[in-house]
């Protein structure tokens, strides 16, 4: 729900998540023009409005608890544009945002951490693998109430294409 007072969204799950706040929709053209034709080209990007901690659902540390800090930015999720409509209809929208938010949050661990996430976390808690953090990501869109078949396709697609993704050759032997 928006509160147009001061232009901020509560996460998903009508209100029961953090303050989420959106900083930018997705630019004309998002995920279709090559960047160097178009400098506007530009995902959508969100703000967390406090301080949110979760627990992992998935592998060997299932039940760990991470804390993600007040101000951590995020896009929700990677959805190329060509998805959003019919007949696939995988927007990066309400349900999703907390397993967005959640695998982000992992995959940035997982990459060593922004120099933001750095600064304001002073010591960063070691990131689970990468299968988990896709399955956490999958059981995550689950337990939020995100339909099967598109919590499966969207788990299949970070699995493939996201950090240590299986889609690419260099990742084929790990």
């Amino acid at each position: 729900m928006m509160n147009t007072d001061t232009n901020e969204m509560d996460g998903a799950n009508e209100g029961r998540g953090p303050r989420i706040i959106p900083l930018r929709d997705a630019a004309l053209g998002f995920g279709l023009l090559p960047r160097f034709l178009c400098r506007w080209v530009r995902g959508p990007l969100w703000r967390l409005g406090e301080d949110y901690e979760f627990i992992l659902a998935a592998g060997p540390d299932r039940g760990r608890v991470f804390r993600i800090p007040k101000g951590y930015e995020f896009d929700k999720a990677s959805v190329p544009p060509l998805l959003w409509g019919p007949p696939f209809n995988y927007l990066p929208d309400g349900l999703c945002t907390l397993p967005a938010l959640e695998h982000d949050f992992l995959c940035d661990l997982l990459a060593g951490g922004s120099a933001w996430l750095r600064m304001k976390l002073v010591v960063l808690p070691v990131a689970p693998p990468a299968g988990v953090v896709h399955e956490h990501f999958r059981e995550r869109l689950h337990q939020s109430g995100v339909r099967g078949s598109k919590a499966e396709a969207m788990g299949r697609a970070v699995s493939a294409f996201g950090p240590q993704g299986k889609a690419y050759p260099w990742n084929w032997w790990r």
